[in-house]
C-alpha cells in the first residue's frame, strides 16, 4: 500500500511541477527557445531524485536540437546541473545559454545576473553544458537556450 501511496504522490508532483512551468505568466515573454529544467526531490528512502521538465517555446530550434539527458550532483553543499544536448541537423548551430536558479521554494537565487554564453554544436554532434548554482541555496534549475543573436 505504502508503495502504491508514494507512486502516486510521486506522479502528481511530476504533474503539478509540469502544470506549474506551463502556466507561467502568459505577460512574460522569453527569450530562450527551449528551456530544460531539473527541480531537487526525494524519493520514500530518502535519495534524492531529479524531476525534470522541457518547455519547447522556439520549434525551429528544437527541429535542430534535442535535450539528451538532465543530470545534477551536489558539489559540497552547492547543486551542479548537467545538460546534454545534441544537434539533429548536419550544419554547425550557433546558440546561446544561461542558467537560472532557484531555491526549495521556487525562488529565484542570485537574480537574474547570468549572462548568456555562446555555444557551438557541430553536425550531428552531442555536448554537455554545465552550470553550478550561485549559493548553497539553489536545488532547482532551469537552461535556457536560444539562437545566436549575434
Amino acid at each position: 500500500m505504502n508503495s502504491f501511496l508514494y507512486g502516486n504522490r510521486k506522479n502528481l508532483l511530476l504533474l503539478l511541477f509540469g502544470l506549474m512551468t506551463a502556466m507561467a505568466p502568459a505577460g512574460c515573454s522569453t527569450t530562450a527557445g527551449i528551456e530544460a529544467a531539473g527541480k531537487t526531490g526525494w524519493n520514500q528512502d530518502g535519495e534524492r531524485v531529479l524531476g525534470k521538465n522541457v518547455v519547447i517555446n522556439n520549434s525551429s530550434l528544437a527541429g535542430d536540437i534535442e535535450i539528451v539527458d538532465l543530470k545534477s550532483s551536489m558539489v559540497g553543499d552547492m547543486m551542479k546541473a548537467q545538460v546534454s544536448l545534441r544537434s539533429k541537423d548536419r550544419d554547425t548551430i550557433n546558440i546561446q545559454y544561461a542558467f537560472d536558479w532557484f531555491d526549495m521554494q521556487g525562488m529565484e537565487v542570485g537574480g537574474s545576473t547570468t549572462a548568456w554564453k555562446p555555444f557551438i554544436l557541430y553536425g550531428r554532434e552531442t555536448k554537455t553544458i554545465q552550470g553550478v548554482a550561485p549559493d548553497s541555496r539553489g536545488r532547482e534549475f532551469k537552461l535556457k537556450i536560444r539562437e545566436n543573436i549575434d
